[in-house]
């Protein structure tokens, strides 16, 4: 089967929406063993839209699209869809008093969204209040989703994947890993490739975050390849279903009953900030002291003006003593320091910028101190560094 995800909208071809649908829906359906074609995205304008959607049902076997079904101006998708499948309309009484009983008696929009294309099969909105469509016919499908993500999202999981015929049967696993870079691992999947043919594998990088996916004919020859790239890579490994490695540490640290807080500079809080967006990170996290300026530095985390003059603020000497110092300030189980040069400017020919040094470790305990160079602009850098501190703690100390 092939299948082709069309997103639809103004917004999303000027630039003014990130295309999250489509990352979404590429790796929920790569996950169930399907593999996507083409991503195509179209405007909302009626004729370039009923153009494109012709082209992708004559190209593709399966059309998943998402975007254009509410009530407003611009929304043409449905219409559309039923031109190309020839299909009239009808007042569906179950929509109606369903949304009737979510939205209420007064929803203006509740007769236009009640009435739907008669040979479409019906996907229920049960977040908003645009239902989707699945149309087939003569071997081809094109599915309908609201293009709002929190909608679609929950539609697809719950309707259109077990719409959907099985795939070729295949084996699947997806490694994560941090501080590696596409590089250091290629050679490896180069080599399992060449000697394995029916092997497919892919490499995903992220700032300070990578994943490898591995696919195989058969268990016996996915779980060769795993312990292979495991077996040269097991330092930089950690486990997460969403491939976020902050989700290792929050499960593990609750799991443990531990408690955690940062002494952040160069990473401006942005350590804090992965921690903080998963719901429940109060259980464990204490809380972090962003010491941008050397004075606050030695005010807050009683770091010595004479460590500062002699080594500097991004130094081993620096950051060993942030570390003590927010074991001074809180009563945190674990603690991590972190200082460094995120750019542009500030570097120098010993530091240049992208120079990190850490410090980790648990109360009373000798601390894990270490250097780094990350790479890239500002955010980049602060990006990767967040996640490499986030995957060295998990992995000596979790």
């Amino acid at each position: 089967m092939s299948i082709e995800i069309v997103t639809i909208g103004d917004e999303i071809l000027a630039g003014k929406t990130p295309n999250t649908n489509v990352t979404f829906l590429s790796k929920e359906l790569s996950l169930a063993g399907h593999r996507i074609e083409r991503h195509t995205t179209l405007p909302d304008d009626p004729q370039l839209l009923e153009q494109g959607l012709k082209e992708a049902l004559q190209r593709s076997s399966l059309v998943i699209a998402t975007g254009g079904l509410g009530p407003t101006i611009d929304d043409h998708t449905r219409k559309i869809a039923a031109k190309l499948f020839h299909s009239p309309f009808h007042y569906d009484e179950a929509v109606a008093a369903d949304l009737e009983r979510r939205f209420g008696k007064t929803l203006a929009s509740l007769k236009d969204q009640a009435t739907v294309p008669t040979k479409a099969k019906l996907l229920v909105n049960r977040v908003g209040t645009a239902p989707g469509f699945y149309f087939s016919s003569e071997g081809k499908g094109l599915v309908l989703m609201p293009g709002v993500p929190v909608e679609m999202e929950r539609m697809f999981k719950d309707q259109v994947l077990p719409l959907l015929s099985a795939p070729e049967k295949t084996y699947l696993d997806v490694l994560h890993f941090f501080a590696l870079i596409e590089n250091q691992v290629d050679p490896l999947l180069r080599e399992l490739k060449s000697a394995h043919s029916e092997l497919d594998l892919g490499i995903y990088p992220g700032h300070g975050v990578l994943t490898v996916t591995l696919k195989a004919p058969s268990g016996k020859l996915l779980r060769f390849a795993r312990e292979k790239v495991e077996g040269a890579f097991s330092s930089h490994q950690f486990s997460s279903p969403t491939g976020k490695v902050e989700d290792v540490v929050h499960q593990q640290m609750i799991a443990d009953k531990k408690t955690l807080a940062l002494a952040e500079s160069c990473t401006g809080g942005m350590v804090a900030q992965h921690l903080t967006a998963i719901p429940g990170a109060s259980e464990y996290f204490l809380g972090s002291i962003v010491c941008y300026s050397n004075s606050l530095k030695q005010a807050l985390l009683h770091v010595s003006e004479k460590t500062l003059k002699e080594h500097g603020a991004v130094s081993q000497e620096t950051v060993k003593e942030m570390l003590s110092g927010i074991f001074k300030a809180t009563p945190a189980d674990f603690g991590i320091a972190v200082s460094g040069i995120a750019g542009p400017s500030g570097g120098t020919a010993d530091k240049p910028v992208g120079t990190v040094w850490a410090a980790m470790g648990e109360r009373g305990k000798p601390p894990h101190i270490f250097t780094f160079q990350a790479r890239g602009n500002r955010q980049t850098i602060i990006l990767t560094t967040t996640n490499i501190l986030l995957g060295t703690f998990q992995k000596h100390f979790l």
